[in-house]
């Protein structure tokens, strides 16, 4: 990767890029408030199952299949529309298409993936923008499903932070156990597809679904 590929990666998984994921945390609110989730231990257990077995697996089958369809936009368009159904709830629903939409706004500035490449009627799920964001901007496909799946474990462990709470080393502390996690979720996507999309992830699914209805709440999903 070149230096400058490399510094647009930087910026595209930055918690800085203006996407809101700030504002999301995938059902976890729910699943903090009903005692699942209370420590470093098993904020890393939850996480881990999502990425070998739920809607992160998913995510990272669908950037690829992106970055794969990166310049026909006949097949962005199934990829898109594919993504937008497996969400699992309203809530995943929103989460990912307006985190996608604000990042491919947002990346539009580096002025590197061509307008009619994107269809105008579809909406876009978070993985489909990075997929194609990444394959125009010289990211590898390997790196650009490490890259994909380490914003979203980011943004769910800062999540943590705020909600059970830990403290910021303790979010570190996270972070490094799931680099193991998310290279073999990495390597066991490689070559799947969308033919091997689904999940049994069913906790945490609900949760993204009690979370509609949950009284309190910090985020919006």
């Amino acid at each position: 990767m070149e230096g400058k590929d490399f510094l647009r990666l930087l910026s595209w998984v930055s918690p800085a890029f203006p996407t809101g994921g700030y504002a999301y945390s995938h059902g976890l609110e729910w699943a903090v408030e009903n005692g699942d989730v209370n420590n470093v231990t098993s904020l890393c257990q939850w996480i881990e199952v999502l990425l070998h077995h739920g809607s992160l697996q998913n995510d990272l089958i669908i950037l690829q299949a992106a970055w794969d369809a990166g310049y026909d936009p006949g097949q962005l368009y199934e990829v898109a529309e594919l993504a937008c159904a497996c969400a699992s709830s309203r809530e995943r629903y929103e989460e990912t298409v307006y985190q996608g939409e604000a990042f491919r706004k947002a990346a539009a500035v580096w002025n590197i993936v061509p307008k009619d490449i994107i269809p105008p009627d579809v909406r876009w799920p978070l993985p489909v923008a990075q997929g194609v964001v990444f394959r125009y901007g010289g990211v590898s496909r390997q790196q650009a499903v490490l890259a994909g799946g380490y914003a979203a474990i980011a943004a769910l462990v800062s999540a943590a932070v705020r909600l059970v709470p830990l403290g910021q080393t303790d979010g570190l502390r996270a972070l490094v156990s799931l680099e193991a996690a998310l290279q073999k979720a990495a390597r066991k996507t490689h070559n799947l597809t969308l033919e091997d999309i689904g999940g049994t992830c069913f906790c945490a699914d609900l949760a993204a679904m009690h979370h509609e209805t949950q009284i309190t709440r910090l985020f919006r999903t």
